[in-house]
């Protein structure tokens, strides 16, 4: 453990010796050697480093001053004002979780989500639908406050008509339009008022579809989404989506007859019936999922993933909700102690909700879609498709945070390794802004935001839920301040 001198000390030691050098009273190299010695803020020791890019790196010394990554190497000659021992231990980057919902559910809003997620090493929220209204509070204490992470935005779901979640039996959160210009308009609009990037819907039509993709390109917003019904998803691919979410229909286009499949759903989207835009969907959902995946065309199939890795549409699975949905896993310890991390009456209803709904056996067309899932997140990892980790939470009843890890558990199940699943909760994120130059690695000029685990999670990739620390904007929070800030959440009443 080398020894750390307090930064004023330093500074004042410098200026002694410097006016010695002068005096001729100090040989210059000893001057000169204190002055080439490092100072940050925070000084972590002797730590197995982790990153997607740099691979495993041991008996590491990584100094943080002011925000950023100063340097990493062996035997840094530094001092600091906060020294940490990571002897044992395995530093990796603050994560992401890609798809959340701050404005979904009532009393589960950023004063849950931003102590829970950072308590579980998630420096970086992506909230993937919601009106900016319902956001304003979460974005202002995101901007103002160090320990909180960073949120990015798309603001309402962009949505045809009807639209699925229109606030009746089902949260607000999206806008409907009918043609390319009101899309446009609707992308101005938000873009105007700060949105990060733009999610587009599954009631959208081609053109809308098409109209929104272009005018958010031309306003420098990414766009992830659904793949609209009224489309194929390669259309979607090579129309400009840049991740997916769920992987939700592109079974429709992994069948012999796409086009015969599509030109059914647009016949259904002519919704004669009148119905709710939740109601079509489910309708559409229901006549084409399961009959799409019993009657899978593998060349098809490799038709439409060698569209989506050659576009580089990346993938954000919520791999683990769905397996929650189709085994009916909410009775198992890991979920049931899950709840225990929220607000006390949001606990008590996800229990009675929760409580008969994990007594039941799941259907064999549930267990027939969650084996399909998995085949087809490895398929898409194996061509190189990149992926993204994101929950839905607090959708499912996840928690904020938790969920995440059993993402990553998840992502490891479907073919990913331990590293790959890493990159898909730090760097992949970050390209998807254009942040990649600023964070998802542990090299010097990057972000200081990083979790300090106590056990390797390349070994077990479970080992990422075993968080010794965050770190977050070069702010070093332990143990016992993560504990407090899950505290305050699960004793808000």
């Amino acid at each position: 453990m080398k020894r750390s001198l307090g930064l004023g000390y330093l500074v004042g030691l410098l200026a002694l010796l410097t006016a010695c050098v002068s005096a001729g009273t100090v040989p210059d190299e000893q001057a000169q050697a204190l002055a080439s010695r490092l100072t940050g803020d925070l000084l972590i020791e002797n730590v197995t480093v982790i990153d997607a890019e740099n691979g495993q790196r041991g008996n590491m010394d990584v100094l943080l001053s002011q925000g950023l990554v100063q340097s990493v190497g062996e035997d840094l000659t530094a001092d600091a004002a906060q020294t940490i021992d990571g002897t044992g231990k395995f530093l990796i980057p603050g994560l992401w979780d890609a798809h959340v919902h701050l404005a979904f559910e009532s009393g589960i809003d950023h004063r849950v989500f931003f102590p829970l997620s950072l308590a579980h090493g998630i420096t970086y929220l992506r909230d993937t639908g919601g009106q900016l209204d319902q956001l304003s509070a979460a974005r202002a204490e995101a901007a103002s406050n160090p320990v909180t992470p960073d949120l990015y935005v798309s603001g309402p779901l962009i949505d045809g008509e009807p639209r699925v979640y229109d606030g009746n039996g089902r949260a607000n959160l999206s806008v409907g339009v009918k043609t390319a210009e009101e899309a446009a308009a609707m992308v101005d609009q938000l873009a105007d008022r700060g949105a990060d990037f733009i999610k587009t819907y599954e009631m959208l039509t081609p053109e809308a579809f098409a109209g929104a993709v272009k005018r958010a390109g031309e306003r420098g917003l990414p766009v992830t989404g659904h793949v609209p019904l009224s489309m194929r998803a390669r259309q979607a691919a090579s129309g400009g989506l840049e991740d997916m979410q769920h992987l939700r229909n592109l079974e429709l286009d992994c069948v012999a007859d796409g086009d015969g499949l599509l030109q059914a759903r647009l016949q259904m989207l002519a919704n004669p019936d009148a119905l709710s835009g939740s109601a079509l969907r489910s309708a559409i959902h229901s006549a084409q999922r399961m009959d799409a995946i019993r009657a899978e065309d593998d060349a098809a199939c490799s038709e439409l993933i060698a569209v989506l890795a050659a576009n580089k549409v990346a993938q954000t699975p919520t791999l683990a909700l769905s397996r929650l949905f189709n085994r009916l896993q909410f009775g198992q310890d890991n979920w049931q102690q899950s709840y225990g991390l929220m607000p006390q009456e949001i606990a008590k209803t996800w229990r009675d909700r929760t409580g008969a709904i994990g007594t039941r056996q799941p259907s064999a067309d549930s267990l027939l879609f969650d084996q399909w899932l998995f085949s087809m997140a490895g398929r898409l990892h194996e061509s190189g498709v990149p992926f993204m980790a994101g929950t839905d939470a607090p959708i499912g009843f996840l928690a904020p945070g938790f969920s995440l890890h059993e993402e990553l558990a998840m992502l490891v199940e479907a073919g990913l390794s331990p590293m790959e699943a890493l990159r898909a909760a730090t760097i992949t994120p970050a390209a998807f802004f254009g942040l990649e130059g600023q964070q998802g690695t542990i090299a010097p000029g990057m972000l200081a935001d990083m979790v300090l685990l106590g056990a390797n999670p390349l070994e077990d990739i479970r080992n990422t839920a075993k968080i010794d620390a965050v770190v977050r904007k070069g702010r070093y929070l332990s143990a016992a301040d993560l504990a407090a800030m899950k505290s305050a959440v699960a004793n808000i009443e």
